[in-house]
C-alpha cells in the first residue's frame, strides 16, 4: 500500500514543464475557475511569483501540481487545514505515520457521521413521499411540508448544515 504523501502523487498530476502561467491559464489546465485559483493562493496553498513588469501572479508546474492535489484531497473530504498540513509536511518527505493515521481516522469518523445523517434524511424523505402518495391528489400541501421540515433530519436542517443540537434549538423541541 502506498503512503499518502503529496510527493508520491506528484507523477500522477505532473504536467511537463508548462512554463509560467497567468491565473486563467492555470485555471484552465486544472479545470477550475480563476476564482478558485485566487482563493487557494490567498490561503497560501500556491506559491506564484509576481511579474515585476505588471504585478500579475505567475504560476509554474509546481503550482499546477499543488492545485490538482488540493482538488483531489478536497474530493476525499479533507478540509483546508488538513490539506495545508499534508502539503507542508509533503515538502519535507511526507507525514509521520501517526499524523497520517490521525488525519485519516478523523476523516473516516466524519464520513461515518455524514453517512448516518444522509441515511436518516433518506428515510425521512421516503416516509414523506409515501405520506404524500396517500393524499387524494398525491401532492403535498402546506401542512405536510411543514411537518416534514420539523423532522430531525429535515432537508431544511440538512441544507443549512445544522447539528442535531442546533436543530433542536431551532425547532423548539428535543430530537
Amino acid at each position: 500500500m502506498l503512503a499518502f504523501s503529496p510527493l508520491i502523487y506528484r507523477d500522477l498530476f505532473h504536467a511537463s514543464d508548462v512554463g509560467t502561467m497567468k491565473v486563467n491559464e492555470i485555471a484552465n489546465l486544472a479545470d477550475v475557475s480563476p476564482d478558485t485559483v485566487r482563493f487557494y493562493n490567498r490561503e497560501g496553498l500556491l506559491r506564484p511569483r509576481k511579474d515585476p513588469r505588471n504585478g500579475y501572479n505567475l504560476y509554474n508546474s509546481e503550482d499546477l501540481w499543488r492545485l490538482r492535489f488540493v482538488r483531489v484531497a478536497n474530493k476525499l473530504g479533507f478540509n483546508l487545514r488538513e490539506v495545508k498540513v499534508i502539503l507542508s509536511h509533503g515538502t519535507e518527505g511526507g507525514l509521520a505515520g501517526s499524523e497520517l493515521k490521525e488525519l485519516f481516522t478523523d476523516r473516516l469518523c466524519r464520513l461515518d457521521q455524514e453517512l448516518k445523517e444522509l441515511k436518516r434524511l433518506r428515510d425521512d424523505m421516503k416516509t414523506t413521499v409515501q405520506v404524500w402518495r396517500q393524499m387524494p391528489d398525491g401532492a403535498p400541501n402546506g401542512h405536510s411540508v411543514q411537518e416534514f421540515s420539523r423532522a430531525p433530519t429535515s432537508v431544511y436542517a440538512y441544507i443549512f448544515g445544522l447539528k442535531i443540537s442546533e436543530r433542536s434549538f431551532i425547532l423548539g423541541r428535543p430530537i
